[in-house]
């Protein structure tokens, strides 16, 4: 059975909708381990080796957050910095990294609808466009890279019905893993 890591990037989870709705969607499958980043590290403190020793005891790495920015949220950037570091998360040689072959899904709340990630839409791009640093560091680190997961208008347009769906969803995604 594969073990998902659920690594999540909210700034207050108790206080969102979306992310507390997916979290919640798969806190009790018993292959997920939900790490909740800003719980665990108020102080922006994070100890790298601790969070290496978690992603090495999993097969799927899921790095949940919502869009800040057009980007991800402070801790969870702080928290690339100090963990992907050369010769663990990649390497400059070709050899494997520690990372090399494990799965990787990045999922993602945006506040505003879908139309507005589009090159016609308001923010002129998309998500993806927007989020590719994501996809460059995964492959720098030689993660089976996963499609994203994207979840759109959680400030402005999303329906809780939408909202249950995706939720069901997610399990559903998560729970693929497990086999």
């Amino acid at each position: 059975m594969s073990k998902v890591l659920l690594v999540v990037g909210h700034p207050d989870l108790s206080q969102s909708k979306a992310n507390k709705a997916l979290v919640d969607a798969v806190r009790d499958l018993a292959h997920v381990t939900v790490h909740d980043l800003y719980a665990t590290y108020p102080d922006f403190q994070v100890d790298a080796d601790a969070e290496r020793a978690l992603l090495a005891e999993h097969d799927v790495i899921v790095f949940q957050h919502p869009v800040y920015w057009y980007n991800t949220t402070p801790l969870f950037k702080q928290w690339q910095d100090k963990v992907f570091t050369l010769g663990w998360a990649f390497t400059m040689d070709g050899s494997p990294s520690q990372l090399a072959g494990k799965k990787a899904v990045v999922a993602v709340t945006a506040g505003v609808p879908a139309e507005h990630y589009t090159l016609e839409g308001t923010n002129k791009t998309t998500l993806e466009a927007l989020l590719g640093s994501w996809h460059a560091t995964l492959r720098l680190c030689q993660f089976d890279i996963q499609p994203m997961v994207k979840l759109y208008g959680t400030a402005f347009g999303l329906s809780d019905k939408d909202l249950t769906t995706a939720a069901k969803q997610y399990n559903e995604l998560l729970a693929s893993f497990a086999g």
